[in-house]
């Protein structure tokens, strides 16, 4: 797994990615790693891309350099997304739809790209093994498709809690070819990142991203459907750990006064 120290990003003791990241998006970013470590590993992507090549780029938000890597080197480019903007910038998507109602034909692109996108497929309409189909559905066979996600950070329960083992079988009836890398894994460089003070599940587990590749080489599986997807505050409900809306409700009636996101954390009795 990359460590900070052996990153190109790492200057000076500082994670220079996280003021790319914050410049690029016009907003604050959340510290590194989650605020720094999309960078090298997105453009660590950028060698796949080839001339002539089809690309989709799920959940694309306002960055667009993967877009713009495509024109510079003669890829074509799509990009879906379900917002016109994203926090005050347009997004760069080409077409705004759902991952659920994906309009791709089967077999089409030669890259498949999700950005810091699939730990909230399910927070919006789309199960995770529906999204994946979708993207393994649209994708050539023996292409590629590539996640990066966010772990104990935010998201649905398989993120939030960091179950690895569960976020690779989810890619497995797709290929047989499936690498997960640890990004910005705490060492001595960083200072470690606990993302929710009072939550006892995440006590001593600082965040990190988690980056995914996978090659199709499969046939693509049958039997998969949406059924189940929802949206709001009824997917929260179904997707978050209980454990973790436990907490939310507890700290909403006051037993906790440490909200800030990215502050040590307390550890609490709500067994």
């Amino acid at each position: 797994m990359p460590i900070c120290l052996d990153c190109s990003k790492f200057i000076d003791n500082n994670c220079s990615a996280y003021i790319q990241a914050s410049q690029i998006l016009g907003r604050e970013m959340p510290p590194p790693p989650l605020g720094g470590c999309e960078i090298p590993i997105v453009e660590n992507y950028l060698p796949f891309i080839q001339e002539g090549m089809k690309v989709l780029e799920i959940g694309c938000g306002s960055w667009s350099l993967i877009k713009d890597y495509c024109q510079t080197v003669g890829a074509s480019y799509e990009g879906i997304d379900s917002l016109v903007e994203y926090f005050g910038k347009k997004t760069v998507a080409t077409r705004i739809e759902n991952l659920a109602d994906l309009s791709f034909p089967n077999d089409f692109f030669d890259l498949v790209i999700g950005n810091q996108t699939m730990e909230h497929w399910a927070e919006n309409g789309c199960t995770l093994k529906w999204g994946l189909f979708q993207c393994f559905r649209t994708c050539k066979y023996l292409g590629r498709v590539l996640m990066n996600v966010p772990i104990h950070f935010h998201g649905t329960r398989e993120f939030m809690l960091g179950d690895l083992d569960k976020i690779r079988s989810l890619f497995t009836p797709f290929s047989g070819s499936v690498a997960i890398e640890k990004w910005g894994y705490p060492d001595a460089s960083i200072p470690c990142l606990f993302t929710h003070p009072g939550y006892w599940k995440l006590y001593n587990k600082p965040a990190y991203i988690l980056d995914i590749q996978a090659i199709k080489d499969r046939p693509l599986p049958q039997g998969y459907s949406n059924r189940g997807a929802s949206y709001g505050r009824l997917a929260q409900l179904l997707n978050y750990p209980p454990s973790y809306n436990i907490y939310r409700l507890l700290r909403r009636m006051g037993l906790f006064t440490q909200d800030y996101a990215f502050s040590a954390p307390i550890k609490a009795d709500i067994t």
